[in-house]
């Protein structure tokens, strides 16, 4: 029976951010603690969206605000060191925060989930 929230599919749409954003809870503040370096940028198996390769093996598939996914290959390219600096958690879902970048402003990257190292 379809609800007003968009019947059975969004309940379980939903529910499914939920368990990834509790995940990544769990995840990010060790890979901010430990200040581990990205080592590369990739194409992701969706349109707009990259693997976020992380020094010790972790992959987070992202997408950029403002650009920050050309950012982040350009500053990965010019070989500086960008290590993920924070992160939040809102309704917009999981956004971390990249140090590293050149740039006025912080860099930051909308996590869409984890994805299996190659």
């Amino acid at each position: 029976m379809p609800s007003e929230s968009g019947g059975p599919e969004r309940a379980w749409e939903q529910e499914a951010e939920r368990a990834i954003a509790d995940r990544l809870a769990v995840l990010l503040p060790g890979l901010v603690g430990r200040r581990v370096p990205v080592r590369a940028v990739d194409r992701g198996p969706l349109e707009k969206v990259g693997r976020l390769r992380m020094a010790d093996g972790t992959t987070l598939l992202v997408a950029g605000l403002d650009g920050g996914l050309a950012r982040v290959a350009r500053a990965l390219h010019e070989r500086h060191a960008v290590v993920l600096t924070g992160w939040s958690r809102g309704p917009e879902g999981v956004v971390v925060t990249l140090g590293g970048v050149s740039g006025q402003t912080a860099t930051h990257l909308r996590v869409r989930g984890l994805d299996q190292p190659d």
